[in-house]
Parts: structure tokens; C-alpha cells; sequence
């Protein structure tokens, strides 16, 4: 097993899952746009629009907004076309431990779409730029000394239940949030940014920071706020207990129903018809489905047998072996399923083989070379995985933050050797194995899959040509990550995961060499990236922290504390085709399932023509549908322009 990392929910938002249908037609299900409804659970009758009682310098009726920030011309990333109505349904391998917003286990593969279909921030990000936009929060304020952030809350924000949002839900959340009996790994140090938040009104609140810089800003925006009517006074263990599965109502456009929740099997969100950010811009053709229902397979197979046969609405192809050799089908050729690649800046994230720089060998940066040169990426990629990745270069390929300039590493056996000899590595015993002071060239690696072995042992031969005995022994997930964490090794198969924008405190940062809890296991360490580090922290200004990451990626990447494997800069996606889609089909910065809102069930909706030909198609084989590209790059083409200097805008303000 790999671990990746894992950042704390408040500041993922910033930072930077397959479906049911209804109806039947022959063997096949399908989605109709008709046979679905909203819901509402309202219980409280407020008004909409300000209390009178607040004044208008206090954020009332009246409020002008004078010296504070906001926006209204920002992008918005769904369609204004996209049509209300219909269902949904995708798979997930297994069921989450938990429903709830806060405390261990929430941010699992499932939750994190949940989370944000269900519950708001005080502020989002603009899908292109990543600058802060309106949410819950319609204005806000940093001071000029950049250490006091307020929020006005938007008046007409209700919850689920129709009771106005205001600073005393705000206030409740941030006490739950970081009680000590929550707090997990990455939640520890991003809750320490920030003092208790002050109620100044019924709608202004306001965050004092305990750090400089715009993290501080970040996670005071982004952290998602619960009612509190529903969680009062609870503490953790009340939280932990009484919400694991019992989702509170949020202010969100969807709503999880007790009923809905079938442990083990399957979850529901259902749309709300009340919505109170229906008509603001952020909602502007999102939120379409009434209902997104999530099946529980865990057998890979049966989910792609499940998706063929039409249970499944939508299906990420994550094996290379079987988007070459599985995905030319019928249904495919048809057109009544959509194949895609779609290209976008998701992080592709940090994938290879982790160096211990802290001890013999690799202390020694020649041996750090030479290791990158014996291992051939493109080999492997050729051979094993139908040439569908790239070798890596970065740590933060994929995205703006990685530096273009870096030199990338091939396959060369000969200066391999070259720098073993330079490093002392000169002479060779009876084996052909080099030695040093009569100690022979011998590591140990461990690794979890079995498919691993497809390549180390294929870089085992290539070290072996080169005079290096590598041993190999597979270990369970809970071993491995033990070693990596004890620093136990000396090399260690890594994958961690991508961050967008970066968060430096975890993995590059010298105190983080020493610290267990950190994903720096190579141990590397750098005055002047410690120096960049508190630089970007504080910078406001996101081309100016570019700019600081791209010096990082440089220097990191020269010293060679992490052998680069390969990744993908792209989604593999088969679905039925009865969708409507935004012409970019997924954000600029997300996975398929848009743990930020902008994911395929956010964006996507059904389109009531596509869906009558697909169903008369499904009826008669002898009828095809019209059959997609299957390269998108709408995104890479964004970004390309971005590059001349052009202003992108996605839609007429």
C-alpha cells in the first residue's frame, strides 16, 4: 500500500467519486428527468432579508459594503443551459466510517463530496483564478496590518430547516471544530492560525490571526459551517457518537434523509427546492440532480460490469490495462457510452521512491543521481502501462506551481555507473556486486501490491547490471507506512498525494525532517527553502507565491530526495450518454467528483434530448448516437493562454 497524505478538511478547500437510475428499458436502466423531486424540510417560517433589529453598520438592512470586499463579476463554471430533474448514481469500493464534518475518518473518498453538497463556507473560490468569491459570506475585510478578517453574512442564508445562518453558527462550529478530542494530524497545526472568532453582530464576525499570511485568511474562509441549533453545546465524544451517521442539516443545496443512509450498501442526496443560494451567481447552473445516489461495490470488476450493464451512470478508469483493453466496446463505438480523457490541473501529486538522505548511501548525492538514472520510467511505462503516463520532474506537476525548467531524467546506465565509481563504488566481489571498504552495494526495499513487482523487479535487474544488490520483500500497508514514518529505510515506494495551491509545512520544510507526522521522509533539509517557506506563508499575492514554489520545486528536485515515477495529468471517464455538460466537462483544479464544487455532480445534468435518443438507441441496436472526441484539453488550452497574459473569462459579466 501507498499512503497519501492527508490534509485537514478546512484547508483543502482552497487548496486544491458511479450512479443509479430509474426507469427500465430492456436490460438497461435509465434516467428520466421527470421521475425525481426536490425536497424541503423546513421547519421554521423565517422571513427572508435582514433582521430590522441589526442596524445597517452592523451588517442589516441597508448595508452598504462601503470598505469592504466583494464581488459579483466573478466566473461562474456551470452551465446557465443546465436543467433541473433526474438522478444520478456512482459506485465507491467501500462504505465511509463516518457522515460527519468534523473528527476522525471525515475525510474519506465519499464524505469529501458530501461535505460540500451539504454544508457552505463563509467563502468559495473563483473556478479559474482561485480568487475569493461569495458564499455564505457576501463581504469581507482583512486589515491593514492583515491579522484581523471579518465576514458579513449574507441575511437572506437559511438552513435546511428555514432558520437564518448567523455568527453565533459560526461561532459554535470553530468551538466543536477544534476541541481537542477532534482534532487530527494536519487539523492540529492549521486550527493553531487562528484565535476564537467574535461575533461583532447578528451577521459580522470576525477572525484574529495568530500567524501572518494568507493561510490564516484561508482557513478562517473555508472552514464549513453547522447550525447551532442542531450541535449547542455538544462536545466531541457527544459529537462523535451521536453524529457519526445522523447527518445535520446544512445550508447546502442537498440534504442526506435518515432514510437514505443504508449502512453498508448505499447513500442518497437529494436536492433541496429551498434552496437559499439558488439564484446567487456561485449556484449559477450547478446542482442540478434531484437525487445522487452512491452504490457501495467493492470488486472493481463488478463495477465496471455494473457501469455496462447501466446501474452505473458514470466509471473512472484508473488501470491503464483496461482503458486500452476493455474500453473498446460496443456501447462505446455506438455512442451510447461517452469515452474521455479529459486534461485538466488537478495535482497530479508526487509518485516513486523515497531516499533516506539521513544515512549511507544516500547521504550522498551521487548515489541520489545515480538511482533516478537506473530507474526507467520509461520502460516501465512502455511495457507495463500501455505508454499512458509521463515521467515526473516535480514535485507539484500538473499545476502552475511547478517549475517548467527542471531537467528531466532518463534512463543512463553508463553515467549511473560513472557516479557510483565517483562515490567510491569502484571495485566488485565475486558477484559482480560493487563494494566500498569491503562492505558490498546491498538495500532492502518493502512494498504492498503485488503489482508492484512488475517494475521493481525490473529495476532490480537494472541495479544488478550496475553492481547494486537490491531486496525485495512485500509488507502489508500498516508496515510499510510504520517504516516510512520511523524513517526505518533506506529506499521506500512512496505516493503522495497533490495539493492545490501547495501547503509547505508538511513535507518540505526542515523541522519536518525529524517530525514523524510529516511526509518528509527522505529527510531533506534547506536553509533557503525554509527561508522561501515563511515567504509564502505570509504573501497575499498568488503570482508572487508562484513564483516562490517554482525556486522550491528547483532546488528540491536538484538535490534528488525522491526518485520521480510517472503520473497522469488527466481523468479517464466512461459514462451513459444522457448527460449535459459544460463544454470543459470537469474544473480546472478537481478530481471527476469535485471535492469542491465544481465536479461532475455539481456541474452535469441530464439532457432530456440526449437522454430519449439514448433510451430509443438502447431499444434498437441498430441506431447510434453521435460519438465525442476522446481527448479534452479545454483546460490545458486555458492555461496556455493564461500564459500570453490573456485574462480568462468563462462567461459575459
Amino acid at each position: 500500500m501507498t499512503k497519501k497524505t492527508i490534509v485537514c478538511s478546512v484547508f483543502l478547500l482552497f487548496f486544491s467519486i458511479i450512479f443509479y437510475s430509474c426507469g427500465d428499458s430492456g436490460n438497461k436502466k435509465t434516467t428520466s428527468s421527470t421521475n425525481t423531486q426536490p425536497i424541503s424540510i423546513k421547519k421554521f417560517d423565517t422571513p427572508v432579508g435582514a433582521d430590522p433589529s441589526v442596524s445597517a453598520e452592523m451588517g442589516g438592512e441597508g448595508f452598504s459594503g462601503e470598505g469592504w470586499t466583494t464581488t459579483s463579476t466573478y466566473n461562474y463554471i456551470g452551465d446557465p443551459k443546465a436543467l433541473k430533474g433526474g438522478s444520478i448514481t456512482w459506485s465507491i469500493p467501500d462504505f465511509p466510517a463516518t457522515l460527519r464534518l468534523y473528527g476522525k475518518d471525515e475525510n474519506s473518498y465519499y464524505t469529501r463530496v458530501m461535505q460540500r453538497m451539504v454544508y457552505e463556507s463563509l467563502l468559495d473560490q473563483d473556478p479559474v483564478n482561485e480568487d475569493f468569491t461569495p458564499r455564505l459570506a457576501s463581504h469581507w475585510q482583512i486589515s491593514e496590518d492583515k491579522k484581523t478578517f471579518k465576514y458579513r453574512i449574507n441575511p437572506n442564508a437559511r438552513w435546511a430547516d428555514g432558520k437564518p445562518v448567523t455568527t453565533e453558527d459560526v461561532l459554535a462550529t470553530w468551538k466543536l471544530a477544534v476541541d481537542p478530542g477532534l482534532l487530527t494530524g494536519g487539523d492540529e497545526i492549521y486550527k493553531s492560525y487562528l484565535q476564537d472568532p467574535v461575533a461583532e453582530s447578528k451577521y459580522i464576525v470576525s477572525f484574529k490571526s495568530n500567524k501572518d499570511g494568507w493561510i490564516s485568511f484561508s482557513i478562517a474562509s473555508g472552514f464549513r459551517i453547522l447550525p447551532a441549533h442542531f450541535i449547542g453545546s455538544v462536545n466531541a465524544t457527544e459529537y462523535l457518537e451521536k453524529f457519526n451517521y445522523d447527518v445535520v442539516p446544512g445550508s447546502g443545496p442537498y440534504y442526506v434523509m435518515p432514510e437514505d443512509v443504508v449502512k453498508g450498501r448505499s447513500i442518497a442526496m437529494k436536492r433541496r427546492s429551498d434552496y437559499w443560494g439558488e439564484k446567487e451567481r456561485f449556484a449559477t447552473g450547478l446542482y442540478n440532480f434531484d437525487i445522487m445516489k452512491t452504490e457501495v461495490v467493492s470488486d472493481e470488476s463488478l463495477q465496471f460490469e455494473k457501469f455496462k450493464k447501466g446501474d452505473i451512470d458514470i466509471y473512472s478508469v484508473n488501470r491503464a490495462q483496461w482503458w486500452a483493453e476493455r474500453t473498446d466496446i460496443e456501447e462505446v463505438q455506438r455512442g451510447l457510452i461517452v469515452k474521455k480523457k479529459i486534461f485538466n490541473q488537478n495535482p497530479v501529486g508526487l509518485s516513486g521512491l523515497a531516499l533516506n538522505m539521513r544515512k549511507a548511501p544516500f547521504d550522498d548525492i551521487k548515489i541520489r543521481k545515480a538511482f533516478q538514472m537506473l530507474y526507467d520510467v520509461n520502460k516501465y511505462n512502455e511495457k507495463l502501462f500501455f505508454s499512458s503516463y509521463k515521467p515526473l520532474k516535480s514535485q507539484f506537476t500538473g499545476t502552475v506551481y511547478e517549475n517548467p525548467n527542471n531537467p528531466a531524467m532518463s534512463f543512463n546506465l553508463d553515467s549511473a555507473i560513472l557516479l557510483l565509481e565517483e562515490a567510491g563504488w569502484k571495485d566488485k566481489n565475486a558477484e559482480g556486486y560493487r563494494t566500498k571498504s569491503g562492505k558490498m552495494f546491498e538495500i532492502d526495499m518493502v512494498y504492498t501490491q503485488p503489482s508492484q513487482e512488475r517494475y521493481l523487479t525490473i529495476f532490480q535487474e537494472d541495479l544488478k547490471r550496475a553492481g547494486i544488490k537490491l531486496n525485495l520483500k512485500q509488507v502489508d500497508g500498516t508496515t510499510q507506512f510504520k517504516i516510512g514514518n520511523e524513517r526505518s529505510f533506506s529506499i521506500i515506494p512512496v505516493a503522495w498525494s497533490g495539493q492545490n495551491p501547495p501547503s509547505l509545512d508538511f513535507g518540505y520544510i526542515s523541522k519536518t525532517a525529524d517530525d514523524p507526522n510529516s511526509t518528509n521522509w527522505p529527510g531533506y533539509k534547506s536553509d533557503r527553502v525554509d527561508e522561501l517557506a515563511i515567504q509564502y506563508n505570509l504573501e497575499y499575492d498568488k503570482s508572487k507565491r508562484v513564483k516562490m514554489v517554482r525556486e522550491i520545486d528547483a532546488i528540491i528536485s536538484a538535490q534528488q530526495p525522491y526518485v520521480y515515477g510517472w503520473g497522469a495529468d488527466y481523468t479517464r471517464l466512461l459514462w451513459h450518454n444522457k448527460f449535459g455538460y459544460p463544454e470543459w466537462y470537469l474544473s480546472r483544479f478537481d478530481e471527476y467528483y469535485g471535492p469542491t464544487d465544481y465536479g461532475v455532480f455539481s456541474m452535469w445534468w441530464i439532457d432530456p434530448k440526449k437522454n430519449a435518443a439514448y433510451e430509443e438507441a438502447v431499444k434498437d441496436k441498430s441506431k447510434k448516437l453521435p460519438v465525442e472526441e476522446v481527448d479534452s484539453k479545454f483546460w490545458i488550452d486555458i492555461a496556455e493562454r493564461e500564459n500570453t497574459g490573456e485574462v480568462i473569462k468563462l462567461n459575459d459579466n
